[in-house]
């Protein structure tokens, strides 16, 4: 990356730096027209994601379908979050069908399956709920990755006309991801909303750690009950408040932004980062909310001292530039505090930091009625 690009981004300037926003980036993506679909000779009618619509990227100019990013944010950002960038958190597809029974086929980006605390299921599964009417969505299956590439089949469905969502892995991207019907079963699309989405710019925790399957991750939870798009931008241990993702989300046509960085960042550089990143991103959309939402504190902070004084520190510096920001006039922000987000019982985490599913439904508890009004 040329260098006097990556110091006036560092400056604050990378919303008028890279000046006007890309014709491509616009959400939701604009699916392709999907290819004609032959049944195989095992009867099977195979429908590749991506070209059926997919929800919850972006950006039209990726460099593959199931990418997070555009391509040129290769040069702009720091390579630990290009990497996550190409896993396929928040990703769905959306289709209707009257089918006795499902197939689908993964082939995954990334040889490893699971984290030490995090199952297949969360970070390489794919996670099936369905809806008729206008219901509520219900949850179907998850499948169980063994493999990099693997196939997962749902026998035995009622043959009702129902719309089905398709939630891709969370910590894992995906090559392939083909949805197959039995020949002689119509599949029909459900084309990605135009509505411009909410974009959520985060942490691990945004990203899905440790939710136990796709379905599961709060910022899925809260897309279902909003019933709105969502665009996850959570990165694992890189929400960083970094000057190039503030130019990156400004391109982006978005209903509200949330901020939700602070787990990753120190007082020091929470005082240093919010006030330039909200003012670049206020600059490149002077009209969307913006919503800053604090740190979680973890779950087993009151046994140890010195992760007390972080969160406290974090919190400190985060509201103080919150209110520079409001004093100096920049106008269409939200402060959330800590609800705390995950309880007060110690239950709802993993390892003290990251949200079990008990934890992931305490955080779309606590940020539903704050962003539903948003919407």
């Amino acid at each position: 990356m040329n260098i006097a690009r990556r110091d006036l981004l560092a400056a604050g300037l990378g919303a008028a730096v890279l000046g006007t926003r890309p014709a491509e980036a616009r959400s939701p993506a604009t699916p392709q027209e999907p290819k004609p679909a032959a049944p195989a000779p095992d009867g099977w009618v195979r429908h590749e994601a991506h070209e059926l619509g997919l929800e919850g990227r972006g950006w039209e100019d990726v460099a593959a379908p199931y990418h997070r990013l555009p391509a040129r944010a290769k040069e702009l950002v720091r390579d630990p979050v290009w990497r996550l960038s190409t896993q396929t958190s928040g990703m769905f597809v959306t289709f209707n069908a009257a089918t006795p029974a499902l197939r689908f086929e993964v082939d995954l980006s990334e040889a490893r399956l699971a984290l030490p605390h995090m199952p297949a299921t969360g970070v390489s599964g794919v996670d099936l709920y369905a809806r008729e009417g206008d219901g509520p969505w219900r949850w179907v299956y998850c499948s169980r990755p063994a493999s990099q590439s693997y196939a997962a089949e749902v026998k035995g469905l009622s043959p009702t006309s129902r719309t089905y969502r398709l939630y891709l892995p969370l910590y894992n991207g995906a090559t392939s991801v083909r949805v197959a019907v039995p020949e002689g079963v119509e599949l029909t699309p459900v084309a990605p909303r135009e509505t411009p989405p909410l974009v959520y710019y985060g942490t691990s925790i945004a990203h899905g750690a440790c939710a136990s399957r796709p379905g599961l991750s709060f910022v899925n939870i809260l897309g279902r009950r909003l019933d709105a798009p969502i665009l996850n931008l959570g990165f694992s241990g890189n929400g960083r408040l970094e000057m190039e993702l503030a130019a990156l989300l400004g391109e982006l046509d978005a209903r509200v932004f949330v901020l939700d960085c602070l787990p990753n960042l120190s007082p020091k550089l929470v005082a240093e980062r919010t006030e330039p990143f909200v003012r670049a991103l206020r600059a490149a959309r002077p009209d969307i909310p913006i919503v800053m939402v604090e740190d979680r504190v973890n779950a087993n902070a009151r046994f140890l001292p010195g992760r007390a004084r972080h969160h406290e520190g974090n919190h400190a510096a985060f509201r103080a530039a919150h209110g520079n920001l409001v004093r100096a006039g920049i106008g269409g922000l939200t402060y959330v505090p800590d609800a705390p987000f995950l309880g007060d019982d110690g239950e709802a985490t993993v390892d003290g930091s990251h949200p079990t599913d008990l934890g992931m439904v305490r955080y779309a508890d606590a940020l539903e009625p704050v962003l539903r009004p948003l919407l």
